[in-house]
């Protein structure tokens, strides 16, 4: 073609692509291809696969020829192919954010471009946004890593491949509509409605639900309703009730609901069973994100005091999500937790707790999974020998979990001299509720008494 080499264009997978003119005066792409290794293709197999995948979004070849390398001044086998006017992907985010019309023709081309690939019997291998190209804000892809085709694999090569290509767009197209107008949880949506082995099909229907305007204001609609019916103060404290109301939740957005319930603090003991039905609707990779997000949360109410309804929530997904959150936030409220346990203080006549010692009791749910249970039993040992009150408080709210701490930290003795000292100060609530201690302990209480 007599090819007149212009300068440099990039580093591709399989070699340097440079501009050039060909013969006709037209200016064209030429890869350059390096020194074929093992597995990889050589020139005319490598333009000959990206020749079937002749497709409007992925980049044309041309023809295979032969050119005077630049750089080493040797003739080697190129691959000619259009050369594109326009920016990267990564490029062009940096300087634009799409509207929902563009994110739609973006991502759907997109999608039909690695489609047609994988209908080619070819996967692409090596899909990033520097290997796609914005043209007039249309989608090339360029760069596939030919290696062989797909007909020549067995089933776990092949379906690696293609799996690998999988996840590439999804994570771009979550790129995407984070850099669109959609709402901030949108690409959350689209995540969620997607499983893990989703195919190119089930992704693109993922796709076209969340960037359809009148779908997203309708589902947005949907969520909203769904939520005020859980804040609304006549919420009915039932497990048939939260059944029909899970009925009735929009399809995959068991977590977007859960998110809001953390991110405004709304959750109430009432909505227990709700809130069992809503976890167990989500993903074991979702449930993972969340407590952690919980954690964000929780570290953000820490300083201010506001401890029920976040560890209230906590509590309903279970307590062995306790060891999901950050390490950093457990260990520093099963600290608070421990230390608010001095602070507990039961008046019988006035009957709940006061000045204190509510954070304390969320020990009796999460104390199997302190690091510093020794701390726990030490704390509730010195508080059944101090006042009725203290004596009191320990009894109402740790009888049922005292005889196995004692065990786990071989403490055993302590606690019954502190109950011998508490039943001798006729703590009422210690004494009413001895009998739910071991028979052993109840005898050496009283016989010490």
């Amino acid at each position: 073609m007599n090819l007149d080499i212009i300068g440099p264009l990039g580093n591709g997978s399989f070699g340097d692509v440079w501009s050039a003119k060909d013969e006709l005066g037209r200016t064209v792409a030429v890869k350059i291809i390096r020194e074929a290794s093992e597995g990889v293709a050589n020139a005319l197999t490598h333009a000959r696969a990206l020749a079937r995948a002749a497709h409007p979004n992925v980049v044309a070849v041309l023809t295979v020829d032969r050119v005077i390398d630049p750089v080493s001044n040797q003739e080697k086998d190129c691959v000619v192919m259009e050369l594109l006017e326009g920016m990267t992907l990564d490029e062009f985010l940096l300087e634009n954010k799409f509207s929902t019309e563009d994110l739609q023709i973006i991502g759907n081309e997109l999608i039909a471009g690695l489609k047609h690939i994988h209908d080619q019997g070819m996967t692409h291998g090596d899909l990033h946004a520097d290997n796609i190209i914005i043209c007039n804000q249309h989608v090339k892809i360029i760069d596939i890593l030919y290696l062989n085709t797909l007909a020549l694999l067995s089933t776990g090569p092949k379906e690696s491949r293609i799996k690998r290509d999988l996840i590439s767009i999804r994570l771009i197209l979550q790129q995407l509509i984070n850099h669109s107008n959609l709402s901030l949880d949108a690409a959350t949506q689209f995540n969620n409605l997607l499983q893990v082995d989703a195919s190119i099909k089930d992704i693109e229907v993922a796709f076209l639900s969340i960037t359809s305007v009148e779908e997203t204001e309708q589902r947005s609609l949907s969520l909203d309703h769904f939520y005020s019916r859980i804040i609304d103060p006549d919420f009915v404290e039932s497990e048939q009730y939260a059944e029909a109301l899970l009925d009735e939740l929009p399809e995959d957005s068991a977590m977007l609901i859960l998110q809001k319930i953390a991110n405004e603090d709304t959750y109430e003991y009432k909505h227990e069973y709700l809130v069992s039905g809503l976890w167990s609707l989500t993903e074991k990779n979702e449930r993972e994100e969340f407590l952690i997000h919980l954690s964000e949360v929780l570290d953000k109410v820490i300083p201010k005091g506001k401890w029920p309804p976040s560890l209230r929530l906590l509590q309903a997904l279970g307590t062995s999500s306790w060891n999901e959150l950050k390490k950093a936030t457990r260990i520093r409220i099963e600290s608070l937790i421990i230390k608010d346990v001095l602070a507990g203080y039961k008046d019988i006549f006035g009957g709940r707790v006061k000045k204190g010692g509510s954070l304390g009791t969320y020990a009796t749910t999460f104390w199997r999974y302190f690091d510093d249970k020794v701390g726990l039993a030490n704390n509730l040992i010195s508080m059944l020998r101090q006042s009725w009150y203290t004596q009191n408080y320990v009894a109402s709210f740790f009888m049922h979990i005292i005889p196995e701490l004692a065990e786990t930290t071989e403490t055993r003795n302590e606690f019954i001299e502190a109950f011998t000292v508490a039943k001798s100060n006729d703590a009422r609530i210690v004494i009413k509720n001895l009998p739910k201690l071991p028979n052993d302990w109840v005898d050496a209480i009283t016989n010490s008494t």
